[in-house]
């Protein structure tokens, strides 16, 4: 999910840092491949200059990437994941409190927005122009203008950006990206699987 959010932000003219790997030189490959505006650094030097910062890691590397990060405040924190078990099978937490609040919680005066976990890499990487429809990407978050640029960002890499609330929907969120990795993966066809709402317009008058 990083490298290719990363790369897709890159391609829509952003200045993009590729960061927190156990192989540098994956990260060197990756801003190469992404284009004069890409590097790739340590994850302090990262975030020091960062505007808005997308986290990508598994669950369980979670307290080990915010540490590395250091200060978050005042930031705005992409939180793309999803509270998942070491074997990858279910939820870790869930119901009551979500994923997204407990990050929350760790990355002090950062403004976070739950974003991109109910998107299979594959569709990113495909690109929301090989699907018949604009498929939609789920946003929740309590910062008006962080849910604000995180809108932006999704529009800008062909997506149609779907406010759903505070950040506690995220506790709805993360259960439905399971259920889009059951789809895209588990019952069959290509793992490029996206989503669209549909809501009753107004009617209008007859003539």
């Amino acid at each position: 999910m990083g490298s290719v959010l990363g790369r897709s932000f890159a391609a829509a003219g952003h200045a993009v840092t590729f960061s927190y790997s156990h192989d540098p030189k994956k990260l060197e490959r990756l801003a190469r491949d992404s284009g004069p505006r890409a590097r790739a650094a340590g994850p302090w030097d990262a975030v020091r200059r960062a505007e808005v910062v997308l986290l990508a890691v598994h669950w369980a590397d979670v307290p080990g990437a915010l540490r590395a990060a250091g200060s978050l405040r005042g930031k705005i924190l992409i939180d793309c994941t999803n509270p998942m078990t070491h074997a990858n099978d279910a939820l870790a937490v869930g119901h009551r409190l979500s994923g997204g609040e407990l990050i929350a919680k760790q990355a002090h005066g950062a403004h976070l927005v739950k974003a991109f976990n109910t998107v299979p890499a594959e569709l990113l990487q495909a690109g929301a122009a090989k699907m018949r429809e604009q498929p939609a990407v789920c946003y929740c978050g309590n910062d008006t203008h962080a849910k604000r640029v995180v809108a932006r960002l999704i529009r800008q890499i062909g997506f149609e950006p779907v406010d759903c609330g505070a950040l506690p929907v995220s506790r709805y969120l993360e259960p439905l990206a399971l259920l889009v990795a059951e789809l895209a993966y588990n019952q069959g066809g290509r793992p490029e699987v996206g989503m669209r709402f549909v809501r009753r317009g107004k009617k209008r008058r007859r003539q």
